[in-house]
C-alpha cells in the first residue's frame, strides 16, 4: 500500500497540489511558539498559540521531547527547544542564506547611520526578523528580536512586505482582524490599503509610534534577479531622530543610505540566488 501511493506522487514539480500532513504542520506550529521573549512555556501556553486542544498539543510536545527538539523542566513541567534546533539551523548552505549575504553589510549600516538595522521577509501572515544589529546610538530598539514576528499592519518593514504581495494575500490580511500594538497602528483596512498603494508608487516605507510609542522606522525592499521583493530592510530609532517627512519636506535623511544598502543586496542575490 505504501508503494502504491509512492509510485502515485508525481515527480518532479513544486508539490503544491499535493496533500498536506496535519501531523507536520501541527508540530512545526509548536516549534513556532517559543520565541526569544518566551523561550519556556507551559503546556496551556503553547496549546493557545499554536490553536491546538490540550491532548494533541502534549502527543506532540512528547514526541519532539523524545525526538530531542523539545525539552522539559522537570521541575516547573514548562518546555522549551534544545541545542537541536541550532544544529539544524547549521545546516543551511553556507554563503548562500539571505542572513549570509547580508554579511557585512547590516552592521556596516548600523554604523554609519548610528540606528538599529532590521533583515526581514513575510513568514505566513507575519513579518519574521532574520537579523538584527544595533548602531552606536545610546538607545537600541530591542522591540524585533532576531526570529520574532510583526503583523503585517505595524511596523515600516511589515507593511512594506504587505505592500509587495501578491493581491490575494494581500486581501486575506485585510480581511482579518488587524490587531494594534499602539494607538498609532493601522487597523483601518480602507487606510491600511491607501497606505500599502503609497509605499508601493514612492518605493519605501515610514512607520511612527506604531509598533512601540517613541519608536519609529523606514525600509525599502530586497529584491531577487527577477525583481520581485523577498525582504524588507529597515533602519529604526527614537522617533525624534527619524521624523516623518512632510509633502514639501525632502527625503529622510536615512533613506540614501538605506536604499544602496538593499541594492547591494539584491546584488548580491541577482549574482549567487539564496536560501531563507
Amino acid at each position: 500500500m505504501a508503494n502504491g501511493a509512492t509510485d502515485r506522487l508525481p515527480r518532479g514539480g513544486s508539490g503544491e497540489t499535493l496533500p498536506r500532513v496535519r501531523a507536520v504542520s501541527r508540530a512545526i506550529a509548536i516549534l513556532r511558539t517559543f520565541t526569544p521573549e518566551q523561550p519556556y512555556l507551559a503546556l496551556g501556553e503553547v496549546a493557545g498559540r499554536a490553536g491546538l486542544d490540550a491532548g494533541t498539543t502534549r502527543r506532540l510536545l512528547v514526541t519532539l521531547r523524545d525526538e530531542g527538539l523539545i525539552a522539559q523542566d522537570s521541575r516547573t513541567g514548562r518546555y522549551a527547544l534544545t541545542m537541536a534546533m541550532l544544529r539544524l539551523a547549521r545546516a543551511v548552505p553556507e554563503g548562500r542564506s539571505l542572513r549570509d549575504l547580508a554579511g557585512d553589510l547590516l552592521p556596516g549600516l548600523a554604523d554609519t547611520l548610528g540606528l538599529t538595522v532590521f533583515l526581514s521577509v513575510v513568514q505566513g501572515d507575519e513579518a519574521l526578523c532574520l537579523a538584527r544589529h544595533h548602531g552606536a546610538a545610546p538607545v537600541q530598539v530591542r522591540w524585533w528580536a532576531v526570529g520574532g514576528t510583526l503583523p503585517l499592519n505595524c511596523g515600516a518593514a511589515p507593511r512594506l512586505l504587505l505592500a509587495h504581495l501578491d493581491p490575494a494575500r494581500q486581501a486575506a490580511v485585510l480581511s482579518a482582524a488587524l490587531p494594534a500594538l499602539t494607538g498609532n497602528s493601522l487597523t483601518d483596512p480602507g487606510a491600511l490599503q491607501d497606505d500599502i498603494a503609497a509605499i508601493r508608487v514612492r518605493g519605501w516605507s515610514f512607520a511612527r509610534d506604531d509598533v512601540a510609542d517613541g519608536l519609529s522606522a523606514l525600509a525599502a525592499p530586497v529584491r531577487d534577479g527577477e525583481g520581485r521583493v523577498v525582504a524588507a530592510m529597515s533602519v529604526a530609532g527614537l522617533t525624534a531622530t527619524l521624523t516623518r517627512p512632510g509633502s514639501d519636506a525632502p527625503r529622510p535623511e536615512a533613506l540614501a543610505a538605506l536604499l544602496d544598502c538593499c541594492a547591494e543586496l539584491s546584488e548580491r542575490i541577482a549574482t549567487t540566488g539564496f536560501t531563507m
